[in-house]
């Protein structure tokens, strides 16, 4: 019976933590605190390492106060002998938690407009002149009076990157979206992209053959205008496509995620990164997003265990154009061969992203030694 009992008390606060911690952190990353600290270093241009300090402190700080919080009613129950108290404060707060996750799934213009950017006064700032191009336009999902607003700025259609895979939300906004689209007269294109590397060939594909064929103005979008937002201008732009610079698309940057999910990255000069090999969300949101200009593989091929990797990445930037190049490394390497690997870096675009597997072989340690 205590075990039950406690068992009870522990799900009962879990519970308590998740009703107060998702809303409360939907708050805090995008109306409150973490919004203002954006607005505030962008309008002071506060260093990044600065900003990022601060951003983790108010990460910090949100979860201890969700973990105070949620403490506190737990202990204010149990010690209560209020039948209703025990059912009224678990009940408002699950009615909280569900508003939020709506808001969440289902409401991303909530979501764009405390997160910053004005999607109607975007879309004026951009007018197509010369019909014989093609020209993007990026941005989140467009609620209706953006559609509208579309049509009467003379767009030619717009391109939803939104996948009815993506459950609960996308599905019911591209139905909405369609039906907004077809009131408005105005074209509406699918591209649907996952939030992750995989599974996006057909798009890309399907992308390319637009880009050599159509010409007009289009609005493109994902859901809040952010990684596969990127990840299609990437590959827009190596196809030749003229793209607007939007100050409300967010682009990430290495200094976004000072630790990588496989250790610790190096910067070794400006615009020169030594990474560990990324992930799947790591290459979504930092390798494919137009911020490296170019990627450079240190494999060894003549090692059994690297040729999966050296075939999956061969794989993605077969899928998603970049300027890759695959430059193995041997286990004598010395300081003669990081001379020719610097002679290499030169000739190429920058940022550049160069990794291995980990940062903490031998070869990554004397590449950061003697760089």
């Amino acid at each position: 019976m205590k075990n039950n009992h406690k068992i009870k008390s522990i799900v009962l606060f879990l519970y308590l933590w998740l009703c107060i911690g998702f809303p409360l952190g939907l708050w805090v990353l995008l109306a409150g605190p973490s919004k203002w600290l954006a607005e505030y270093a962008r309008s002071t241009d506060m260093e990044m390492s600065k900003e990022n300090i601060l951003g983790k402190l108010i990460i910090i700080v949100y979860v201890i106060v969700a973990f105070l919080l949620a403490l506190l009613l737990h202990w204010f129950i149990k010690r209560s002998k209020s039948k209703a108290v025990k059912w009224i404060i678990p009940s408002i707060l699950t009615l909280i938690l569900l508003t939020s996750v709506y808001i969440f799934s289902f409401n991303p213009q909530w979501l764009i407009s405390y997160s910053g950017g004005d999607p109607i006064k975007n879309i004026e700032n951009h007018q197509q002149k010369n019909k014989d191009q093609l020209k993007f336009v990026y941005g989140a999902y467009p609620n209706e009076e953006m559609i509208k607003s579309l049509k009467e700025q003379g767009y030619d259609g717009i391109i939803s990157l939104l996948h009815e895979m993506v459950i609960p939300a996308e599905p019911a906004l591209m139905k909405d979206e369609n039906e907004i689209a077809i009131k408005y007269g105005i074209k509406l294109i699918n591209m649907p992209m996952m939030p992750w590397i995989s599974g996006n060939e057909k798009t890309l594909q399907a992308a390319k053959e637009f880009i050599e064929n159509e010409k007009g103005l289009y609005y493109v979008h994902c859901y809040l205008g952010r990684d596969r937002i990127n990840i299609f201008k990437s590959a827009a732009k190596k196809y030749g496509v003229k793209t607007s610079l939007d100050k409300n698309i967010t682009t990430r940057t290495m200094e976004d995620q000072p630790n990588w999910e496989r250790g610790d990255y190096f910067k070794l000069e400006e615009g020169v990164y030594l990474t560990p090999y990324p992930t799947d969300d790591e290459f979504t949101m930092f390798v494919l997003n137009d911020y490296f200009k170019t990627v450079i593989s240190l494999l060894d091929n003549n090692v059994v265990d690297n040729q999966p990797w050296i075939a999956k990445e061969e794989k993605i930037f077969t899928d998603y154009p970049m300027n890759y190049v695959h430059y193995p490394l041997v286990s004598t390497f010395n300081q003669k061969d990081l001379d020719a690997l610097k002679a290499l870096i030169n000739t190429k675009e920058k940022p550049i992203l160069l990794h291995g597997f980990l940062t903490i072989d031998p070869i990554s340690k004397f590449i950061v030694a003697h760089y």
